[in-house]
């Protein structure tokens, strides 16, 4: 159980190995569901399949109470309105109620979900699957990223992997690097079956203990001529996924 002793969490609740502590009234029915929908969507599309590893998830009436049940041990806490930290072989996502709640949830279950089932991530790969994944299908063709990606893809200036992966640290993005590796998983996901079956390839090769280098070193090497379509993608951004002929 988090610091606080029982009486502080108004929800004390398990289902499986996803314990749920809130200090107040919250849709436990939704955020399981939600937090579900992610787990189904990632193993479809990317291969990365949740594990029975225990996962604590621990929400805050307020962000006061948020900052202060954190700051001292994680003061990187205080720049984000929800964290995932691994503690031993426990995952924990901590949060504060807000409108984005919801959101926030899903986008820390994806880093969950990506770290049980791969030793390492990309930077550019973990954090573009997160921010794919925190909304619902049916909001993402509505998504505000999208149509900037798009208008600045028409005018020739597209996300580039190579800078990307150069990324030191998730402390040196900024939006425009999140919104980038949001789209070249857009790009790989729903592309063309051969787009997503390279992703799948890699995650694959990274859950086995291989090192298939960086993912344009790899998708060059599986897929020679794929990732040239990625500005044509750009361009559109089209959800949800519609396979293309590997001739076209």
């Amino acid at each position: 159980m988090p610091a606080g002793g029982s009486d502080r969490w108004v929800v004390q609740e398990q289902r499986g190995s996803l314990l749920m502590y809130s200090e107040f009234e919250v849709d436990t029915e939704r955020i399981t569901a939600e937090l579900s929908e992610v787990d189904s969507e990632l193993a479809e599309t990317t291969g990365i399949r949740a594990t029975e590893g225990r996962v604590e998830i621990v929400l805050f009436a307020s962000r006061q109470s948020y900052l202060q049940y954190l700051s001292a041990s994680v003061p990187q806490a205080a720049a984000r309105r929800a964290i995932f930290l691994k503690n031993g072989e426990i995952s924990q996502i901590y949060a504060y109620n807000s409108r984005s709640l919801v959101v926030d949830l899903r986008h820390e279950m994806t880093h969950v979900r990506v770290h049980q089932h791969m030793p390492y991530a990309p930077l550019w790969l973990d954090e573009g699957l997160a921010e794919y994944f925190e909304e619902e299908e049916a909001a993402r063709p509505r998504s505000s990223r999208r149509e900037a990606v798009r208008w600045k893809a028409r005018v020739g200036i597209s996300p580039t992997l190579s800078t990307l992966e150069r990324i030191p640290s998730a402390e040196s993005m900024g939006a425009e690097e999140y919104r980038n590796s949001w789209a070249w998983v857009c790009f790989l996901i729903n592309d063309s079956a051969g787009s997503r079956q390279l992703l799948q390839g890699y995650v694959r090769q990274i859950h086995r203990g291989e090192a298939p280098g960086k993912f344009s070193e790899y998708a060059a090497a599986e897929h020679s001529g794929l990732l040239s379509r990625a500005n044509s993608y750009f361009r559109k951004m089209t959800f949800p996924l519609t396979f293309v002929s590997s001739e076209e």
